[in-house]
């Protein structure tokens, strides 16, 4: 065999090594970004599907469709940190059902109230107290099309993973975009209206 030969294959030889090379780390490369596509699908539908139920239940409450009514009897209103140190009002007093039973003589809620006043709850099982209300309403409304953006964000992500071709009109997004955007406006109105009024 001559040497030129020899080059020759040994050429060959080495373009299929690097060409067979360059195929296994393209294919290590999709198999990680399905992965990483798989774990955003999964967090974003987690927190989603968590988001959208805890919201709608506590919506629910605010607009006095579930949990039992009540009334509180604001004695006092402090201000007190909680963990992240960001400043709420949490105020005590005793919580009278509708019929003006005692169900609870040391009730706490994180409202704006005032001393005296009497503000209308539900009492929401596992969650405690929720106050009924535009500012409650708009709010938790808000917070359930978060948690629905972000597992319809999971599902576009799960197709895109899968290969399958999808397509979601762009004004879908810029609609639901909106709906959060115009919530938060409306819940941060209705704030600066309860404070100011």
């Amino acid at each position: 065999m001559t040497s030129k030969a020899a080059r020759r294959r040994f050429r060959r030889a080495e373009r299929l090594r690097a060409f067979r090379d360059t195929r296994r780390r393209d294919r290590w490369e999709r198999r990680r970004e399905r992965l990483r596509k798989a774990a955003a699908l999964l967090v974003a539908a987690l927190i989603g599907v968590i988001l959208t139920g805890y919201s709608g239940l506590m919506l629910m409450g605010a607009l006095g469709l579930s949990g039992t009514p009540g009334e509180l009897s604001v004695r006092s209103c402090d201000v007190v940190r909680d963990e992240r140190n960001h400043p709420m009002t949490e105020c005590h007093g005793e919580l009278l059902s509708t019929t003006g039973r005692l169900l609870d003589a040391s009730a706490v809620l994180d409202a704006d109230a005032h001393a005296g006043s009497t503000v209308a709850v539900r009492a929401q099982p596992y969650f405690g107290l929720e106050t009924l209300g535009p500012r409650a309403v708009v709010g938790w409304a808000t917070l359930m099309l978060i948690g629905v953006f972000a597992v319809a964000t999971g599902v576009v992500v799960a197709l895109d993973a899968s290969d399958r071709t999808f397509s979601l009109s762009p004004w879908t997004l810029v609609v639901l975009l909106a709906a959060i955007a115009a919530g938060a406006l409306v819940y941060g109105l209705t704030v600066l209206y309860e404070h100011l009024f």
